[in-house]
């Protein structure tokens, strides 16, 4: 594996993140593949409309969410790359009051596409959860981030 493949690949976990977190659901295209399938604890979907029903699901208006996709390990076999990573993710303002932090394992698999590398499968294995008394989110962003809304001049 090559530098670039590795920047890439990394770059790809960081962005599922980040993509989810800020509610820019759009973009999930732009890191899964069309026939992508995910399996994680709130539940399973193949193809990118129902992966991206499901990001909107778990991630509705009013609900705040922070992931940390850390240590990836990364082998690349030709135009595939299989990927490890750890995923602590908080999860406020629940319908339900409160919150959640929980881990898990990421179990990814990419493609590289003529658009670049593309995630193709995720298996999430949960490791554990903890619920959070209510917290207050206190940067505008996170207001932001938690409703779908964008800054002014900002776009998806």
């Amino acid at each position: 594996m090559d530098h670039v493949d590795r920047h890439e690949l990394t770059d790809l976990v960081a962005r599922l993140g980040r993509c989810l977190d800020e509610k820019r659901f759009r973009e999930v295209r732009t890191v899964f593949t069309d026939d992508a399938s995910v399996s994680t604890a709130s539940g399973a979907v193949q193809g990118i409309d129902a992966l991206v029903e499901k990001a909107r699901r778990v991630r509705p208006a009013g609900v705040f969410t922070q992931s940390f996709i850390t240590n990836p390990l990364i082998d690349v076999d030709g135009d595939t790359a299989t990927i490890t990573a750890n995923l602590l993710a908080v999860f406020v303002g629940q319908p339900e009051g409160g919150g959640r932090f929980f881990g898990e394992r990421y179990h990814l698999t990419a493609a590289r596409t003529p658009r670049g590398w593309r995630i193709s499968r995720v298996e999430g294995v949960p490791l554990w959860e903890a619920p959070l008394p209510e917290i207050t989110p206190f940067h505008p962003d996170a207001a932001q981030a938690a409703t779908g809304t964008t800054a002014p001049g900002l776009s998806e």
